[in-house]
């Protein structure tokens, strides 16, 4: 089959699509993406993907989502695309609007919604109106929680039969997460001499964007008291924020936020392509984000054998299990979050137990074969659906 990936930016393509890309064509599909404007279009190019340049944006209700709409409507049409594949709402919207009345098979996977977050009651109203319309336009919604797949029939009316549930967010873990005790201590050690962090040091680690929507005042806050309550505590942070992020925070917002003393136990290294080796040298990970479709830095943790500390959102709640794997806080708590790293830091053999569980958790649910086979087993129904009648001629 030809399959449009379509995605709002290229970040996305290149963390969740791109390995669903290279699968599909493994087994014999040709695929081609198409999205908004961004870095990474050149590296995605670079795997030998095709890619079209549209005016897609993050913003469902852009203007310039109505030329995205004629635009890709256009570019299905004349390359002839049997199935369009959108990631996330803004992309989703403009594509359910394009392939109305094609032949295309119309999919979407939901990397997160507006349901259950701290959006206002006008923007879910909204985020539902929407769902409930171009729902029915939809053949199958790939949820990355069991909470969205739920509100998918419930709110937006999409039968059941036509939501899965992906077993770990859009892509799943990494290989080279899954490594030994052995190199996950090689790693520690060569990371904390690297940024000149000590062997003993307690060390708590973020791996994300750094926005307002994924919690850094509540983790500016919650560290202050880490920092005065554990001596020589290190926050060391891994990434970045989006391009034209509406709530972005930069370094120098960040440690106005934290103040001094504390502000010297922080770490900060943007972004970074390859994170595992900084999740190898945390005691503890931490999420406190406001809003989670997937907990992927939780169960990037889990693969390492790291313990996580995390707000209460949907995401952290398909990965986390409370006292078994981590701790789950209220969102925006930030003394909880504070008290919970400092019980992982004061309670070594507590850390290593809920680590190992933590292990065992991701190598059973969230590797990405298991993800990239879901998706396959999807693909493959609908190639062979589609060669049936011809078959019977």
């Amino acid at each position: 089959m030809r399959v449009l990936q379509v995605t709002a930016i290229p970040t996305t393509a290149l963390r969740f699509v791109v390995p669903l890309a290279r699968a599909l064509r493994d087994v014999g599909h040709a695929v081609e993406f198409a999205s908004g404007p961004g870095l990474g279009l050149e590296a995605i190019e670079a795997l030998g993907f095709g890619v079209h340049r549209l005016p897609i944006s993050r913003s469902p209700l852009a203007v310039s989502n109505l030329h995205a709409v004629g635009a890709l409507r256009s570019l299905i049409r004349t390359q002839a695309f049997h199935v369009v594949h959108a990631h996330t709402p803004a992309a989703a919207t403009v594509a359910r609007l394009a392939t109305r009345r094609l032949p295309a098979r119309m999919l979407y996977t939901m990397h997160g919604s507006l349901w259950g977050t701290d959006a206002t009651a006008w923007q879910r109203a909204l985020f539902t109106a929407i769902e409930r319309r171009l729902g029915r336009w939809t053949d199958l919604v790939f949820a990355v929680n069991p909470e969205d797949a739920a509100d998918c029939v419930a709110r937006a009316g999409v039968p059941e039969d036509a939501v899965r549930t992906l077993p770990a967010g859009g892509a799943g873990v990494a290989p080279e997460f899954f490594i030994d005790e052995e190199e996950v201590g090689a790693l520690r050690r060569a990371v904390r001499g690297r940024l000149g962090l000590g062997a003993d040091d307690p060390v708590i680690v973020y791996v994300g964007r750094t926005a307002a929507a994924k919690g850094m005042r509540t983790l500016a806050r919650a560290f202050v008291r880490v920092a005065g309550a554990a001596e020589r505590a290190r926050l060391l942070i891994v990434g970045s924020a989006l391009e034209g992020e509406r709530d972005a925070y930069s370094r120098e917002r960040f440690l106005a936020e934290v103040g001094e003393p504390a502000a010297a136990g922080v770490v900060w290294q943007g972004f970074r392509e390859h994170v595992a080796p900084f999740v190898a040298a945390a005691d503890v990970v931490v999420l406190p984000s406001r809003r989670e479709g997937f907990g992927m830095s939780l169960a990037e943790a889990a693969a390492v054998g790291r313990p996580a500390v995390a707000t209460a959102t949907r995401g952290a709640r398909a990965v986390v299990e409370p006292g078994v794997t981590g701790s789950l806080v209220a969102v925006d708590d930030a003394d909880a979050l504070a008290d919970e790293i400092l019980r992982l830091l004061d309670d070594e053999a507590l850390a290593s137990r809920l680590g190992a569980a933590a292990r065992r958790r991701a190598a059973e649910r969230f590797t990405r074969e298991r993800v990239l086979a879901a998706y396959l087993e999807e693909y493959e129904s609908m190639d062979r659906a589609a060669a049936a009648p011809a078959a019977a001629r």
